[in-house]
C-alpha cells in the first residue's frame, strides 16, 4: 500500500519544484493528468490475479516497458523539475493546450473504459492468465486494442502540454515503437489461444479506431 503512494509523493514534489523554478510548461494540468491516469490504473488493477498461464518474450517485454516508462513518466518529470531539457523549450502555439485537453480527456476515458471492461485479464506484458477469456464487450466491441489507443492519446496530450521538443514527444515516440514491435506477436498469441473466435472478432473489429456506425 505504501509503495502505491510513492508516485503521488513524487508528483507532489515535482509540482513544487516546477512552480518554484517557474517551469515554462503547463505544469499543473500535466501533473493532474498524470495523477489521474496513474490512479485509474492502480484502482482498476488491484485485484488482478497473479496466476499467469503463459508469457511470451519476457525479457524483451520488460525492457520495452521500462523504456516506455522512463520516456513517458520520468523524462517529463525531469523536464518539469530540473533545467536539464530547458534548451529545447518552445512557446505554445494558439490552441495547443485546448487540443491537449481534448486528447487528455479522451485518453483518460478510453483508458478507464479499457481497464473496466478487461478486468482481471489485463497485463502490462504478453501474458495469458488461467481461465483467460476473449473480451469482446464494452469498448472492446468497437476496437480490439483500446488500451493502446488510450496510451497514444495520453502521450499526445503529454507532447502538447509539455512544450519541449525533446521531453514532450519522448513518450509518444517510444510507445509508437513498442506498439509496432508488440501488436503482431500479441495478436498471434490471441489467435493461438482463441483460434476461430479471435479470427472472427479481428475480422469485424478495427485495431485502434472504431468504425463510424449509423
Amino acid at each position: 500500500m505504501i509503495g502505491r503512494l510513492i508516485p503521488y509523493a513524487i508528483l507532489a514534489a515535482v509540482t513544487g519544484l516546477a512552480l518554484w523554478r517557474d517551469a515554462p510548461y503547463a505544469t499543473l494540468p500535466l501533473i493532474a493528468f498524470m495523477t489521474a491516469w496513474y490512479t485509474i490504473r492502480i484502482r482498476l488493477t488491484d485485484n488482478a490475479p497473479p496466476n499467469v498461464k503463459e508469457e511470451r518474450d519476457a525479457k524483451r517485454e520488460r525492457l520495452l516497458a521500462a523504456v516506455v516508462g522512463i520516456c513517458m513518466i520520468f523524462v517529463p518529470l525531469i523536464a518539469l523539475a530540473t533545467p536539464l531539457f530547458d534548451f529545447a523549450a518552445y512557446s505554445a502555439f494558439p490552441g495547443q493546450f485546448f487540443l491537449a485537453g481534448v486528447s487528455a480527456l479522451a485518453g483518460l476515458y478510453v483508458f478507464w473504459r479499457s481497464h473496466a471492461d478487461l478486468g482481471s485479464f489485463w497485463s502490462a506484458h504478453l501474458e495469458l492468465r488461467e481461465g483467460h477469456a476473449l473480451v469482446t464487450r464494452g469498448i472492446y466491441s468497437r476496437m480490439r486494442h483500446p488500451m493502446y489507443t488510450a496510451i497514444f492519446l495520453i502521450t499526445i496530450a503529454h507532447a502538447l502540454l509539455l512544450t519541449n521538443w525533446l521531453a514532450g514527444p519522448a513518450g509518444f515516440a517510444v510507445f509508437t515503437l513498442l506498439y509496432a514491435i508488440r501488436v503482431g506477436p500479441e495478436e498471434r498469441m490471441m489467435a493461438d489461444q482463441f483460434g476461430a473466435e479471435w479470427e472472427a472478432y479481428a475480422s469485424r473489429t478495427p485495431r485502434l479506431l472504431p468504425r463510424l456506425r449509423g
